[in-house]
């Protein structure tokens, strides 16, 4: 392995460092891990490291491969700039349950792991989820130093979002520890999975904190200019924007009720939700003809911020019961959008911690429309709190999601992998 140079005062280089990047989620797809696994790879890039990346087919949040040049094949090399690509095609469940996402997992693993072992990358850094991608590297990196970034829990969150029962989320929790108990160093996005990790065996000498960012510049747009950029019908209601992935996890079956609840009282609140998932079907089934709900499909990176900027109140909204899984990508970005945050969060978990601890939303509690529907209403009568959230959510946004500290994080997390000794505990 080339030795890395270690700059004090200037930016990591990685120059004459070879790193594989094992990771499912990946640009063309703008939601969830996908844009930090893109940031990931081109800040080692741009540092000078020669990287390879394994990654699937873009699908999410639509659980579905929209591309047509995805539907047929098993493998495909591509360039994005200096970095190597190889997509595999993985299988895509059009219900996301336990056995879909089991032969997702498999089936990543199984095309991923021979091209980890085949790369001559000097170290192997993995994203879970998948845990497909952090087994494939565990199987593929051959002795070399292995680090992976946690984005999600994958057994805590199999049974806090509902897609499975307490024992098979147990289950998939205990293989998950036991290959994090293999990696030589580990990246964690809240101090949470932390706790957890070594709560399971995991040596807390081996864990970092590597928090997510903010990815996105906000728009200086007024609602009414973002609206009429987007099409929006410009009304007098309150518009409370949910954007994203529409799962199991966020538990937007009581936005549904409260949008009908608002209609039925005559409350001037329009919810939009922006994005897609494995929920939305039902979802507006659900809602029917209701005026006081829409949905909009997923938005390019360029438009993202003018939907943000057409909120009067953006949404956070979460599963009862809902603690130890990931923080949610949209927050990093809703804390950059000078709008106020509505948080229908379960007190204690990751979402709400991070919001209280710079008292940076209105909480609701999850799960109660009438709840929900009232923080709207208590923003619309009251300027000086509404201006008091968006000032604590920029303090909030500078204090933990600097886009230039998150991406000299990745560098300083490969960096210090390369120079890592082989330790991992079986």
């Amino acid at each position: 392995m080339a030795e890395v140079p270690y700059e004090q005062d200037a930016s990591l280089s990685l120059q004459g460092l070879s790193v594989c990047v094992v990771a499912c989620h990946y640009a063309p797809e703008t939601t969830g891990s996908a844009p930090y696994n893109t940031a990931l790879v081109e800040a080692l890039s741009s540092a000078g490291a020669d990287v390879d990346l394994i990654t699937g087919v873009p699908h999410y949040p639509q659980w579905a491969i929209q591309d047509p040049r995805y539907r047929r094949g098993i493998t495909w090399r591509e360039n994005m700039g200096a970095v190597r690509v190889r997509r595999v095609r993985h299988a895509v469940p059009a219900a996301p349950n336990l056995v879909g996402r089991a032969r997702m997992e498999l089936s990543f693993a199984t095309l991923a792991a021979p091209l980890v072992r085949a790369s001559r990358a000097d170290v192997v850094i993995t994203v879970t989820p998948l845990l497909g991608a952090m087994l494939a590297a565990s199987l593929g990196h051959r002795g070399r130093p292995l680090g992976v970034v946690v984005h999600d829990l994958s057994g805590n969150a199999a049974t806090q979002s509902g897609t499975t029962g307490g024992t098979a989320g147990r289950m998939v929790g205990s293989f998950e520890y036991r290959l994090a108990r293999r990696a030589d160093s580990i990246g964690v996005i809240t101090p949470r999975f932390r706790d957890v990790l070594t709560e399971n065996g995991v040596d807390a000498a081996k864990i970092v904190d590597l928090p997510i960012f903010t990815h996105i510049s906000g728009s200086t747009e007024t609602t009414h200019e973002a609206r009429a950029r987007l099409g929006w019908t410009d009304t007098h209601h309150r518009v409370v924007v949910h954007t994203g992935n529409m799962g199991m996890k966020q538990g937007l079956e009581s936005v549904v009720d409260a949008a009908r609840l608002a209609h039925e009282q005559s409350m001037p609140i329009t919810y939009v939700m922006v994005g897609d998932g494995n929920q939305r079907r039902q979802l507006v089934s659900a809602a029917g003809e209701l005026p006081t709900l829409k949905f909009v499909d997923p938005v390019d990176e360029d438009t993202y911020p003018s939907v943000l900027a057409a909120a009067d109140v953006l949404l956070l909204n979460e599963r009862p019961g809902v603690k130890e899984m990931s923080l949610p990508s949209k927050l990093t970005s809703y804390v950059a959008a000078s709008r106020p945050i509505v948080a229908a969060t379960e007190p204690g978990g990751i979402s709400h911690s991070v919001l209280d601890e710079h008292s940076s939303a209105l909480f609701a509690a999850p799960g109660d429309p009438a709840a929900l529907n009232r923080a709207v209403m208590n923003l619309d009568c009251n300027p000086a709190e509404v201006d008091r959230l968006i000032r604590a959510a920029k303090d909030l946004g500078d204090a933990r999601y600097s886009e230039s500290a998150g991406r000299e994080g990745f560098r300083r997390f490969a960096h210090n992998l390369a120079r890592s000794d082989r330790g991992g505990t079986p």
